[in-house]
């Protein structure tokens, strides 16, 4: 392989390491918002599971209040039914009674009613503990990852920077011009391989003989349409037996 052709090859792997590298770095943020914001929602969900709760509670003492007075107001219409002296005033205990009797019911069946759901809310409160506490733990751990990865990333950058710069002293300016002007120009990669005779990123077509010369590796090659920088990276081509012999 042509020494300048593997050093490019090289060259174009370090920038994509490097790209790599750059990602895990930028991205860092992006990825803490987003643990920020699910450890948030979950938090959320468990706020509102409480307060649903609370307000359950809040609920149940104003009912049980509510039937309390009631209660006593029953009460105090029965003993006052024993001192009634005239059928008016004992129908009219009698109204109050069975007023008081329905209220007390009404009251009993919502304050069942908030009980069965304090149940299922108390349930919903556990569920939501745990999911918390366990997105928290996960969270927790992937931030380590992240915290590793940006290490690792950081440490990458630098390396890789000083690997491109001894590379690049040792090829020759007219390909270090051509790689970094595709670079510019095309923004990804200014180096691909050629398969099947064609340009693996643009895949326009070779023509054969600039195929069959390219595929033995020993020149710089561009292609034809996007000007990156070709080469093969299967076997070399046989040569060719039925070449007549040297006149020589």
């Amino acid at each position: 392989m042509h020494p300048d052709l593997e050093r490019v090859i090289r060259l174009q792997q370090l920038d994509d390491a490097a790209e790599q590298a750059r990602r895990t770095v930028t991205g860092e943020p992006v990825r803490q918002h987003e643990l920020d914001t699910g450890l948030a929602a979950a938090q959320k969900t468990l706020d509102d599971e409480r307060q649903r709760l609370a307000t359950n509670q809040i609920s149940r003492r104003e009912i049980e209040k509510d039937l309390a007075e009631q209660q006593g107001r029953l009460s105090k219409f029965k003993n006052q039914l024993m001192e009634v002296k005239t059928n008016r005033e004992y129908q009219a205990m009698q109204k109050e009674i069975e007023f008081a009797q329905h209220e007390i019911q009404k009251l009993e069946d919502r304050l069942l009613d908030r009980m069965i759901e304090f149940d299922e809310m108390t349930r919903q409160v556990k569920v939501a503990e745990k999911a918390f506490g366990e997105q928290t733990v996960a969270i927790e751990a992937e931030r380590k990852e992240l915290a590793a990865h940006l290490t690792e990333a950081q440490a990458a950058m630098v390396r890789l920077a000083a690997d491109r710069e001894a590379l690049m002293a040792q090829m020759s300016r007219s390909v270090v011009m051509i790689f970094e002007k595709v670079m510019k120009y095309r923004g990804i990669a200014a180096v691909a391989t050629v398969e099947e005779g064609r340009c693996s990123v643009c895949q326009v077509r070779m023509r054969p003989q600039a195929y069959n010369d390219l595929r033995r590796n020993e020149m710089i090659f561009q292609c034809e349409s996007c000007q990156r920088i070709l080469y093969f990276t299967g076997p070399p081509p046989a040569p060719n037996t039925n070449a007549p012999p040297d006149a020589s």
